[in-house]
């Protein structure tokens, strides 16, 4: 995707394939509600809104539902450049807790790139604008190009 001779348009259509492959290949996020809802070079954010499935025993969104939220974007913005991008070290920190009904929106953005390794951070937020949460990662891209033809 990083391919210079592409037009706007055709950059456009990559990105929406990408969002198409994340939305019906990711079994786990599609069983959460968890949605890709944009992506660029670099950059993407992922959307879901608290369920009672969600919840745990305190009543509040159970940490691992909103690291998949967060595990997602990551996900589309390391392989929004056409490669294939696994993750291979993330953390997060909670920093407000969310409830039943509240919708939650990750952006993740590319901070570093050394090789074939790149960082990212993960903002999210609930619809008041709050940090959630804040996650970082480093994905491994692979020499494999990420095929997408499927996704027209």
């Amino acid at each position: 995707m990083t391919t210079p001779h592409l037009t706007n348009a055709e950059r456009a259509e990559r990105y929406a394939r990408l969002k198409r492959f994340f939305n019906n290949r990711d079994r786990l996020c599609m069983n959460l509600g968890i949605q890709v809802t944009d992506v660029s070079l670099g950059v993407a954010t992922a959307a879901m809104t608290i369920e009672e499935k969600h919840l745990n025993g305190a009543d509040v969104a159970q940490g691992g539902a909103i690291f998949t939220l967060a595990d997602l974007a990551f996900g589309a913005a390391a392989n929004s450049h056409g490669t294939l991008a696994l993750g291979v070290n993330a953390s997060i920190a909670f920093t407000k807790a969310a409830t039943c009904g509240s919708s939650l929106t990750a952006h993740a953005r590319e901070t570093a790139v050394s090789g074939p390794l790149a960082t990212y951070v993960v903002e999210v937020k609930n619809e008041d604008g709050e940090t959630i949460a804040t996650f970082q990662g480093t994905a491994y891209r692979k020499r494999e190009r990420l095929d997408l033809s499927a996704w027209g």
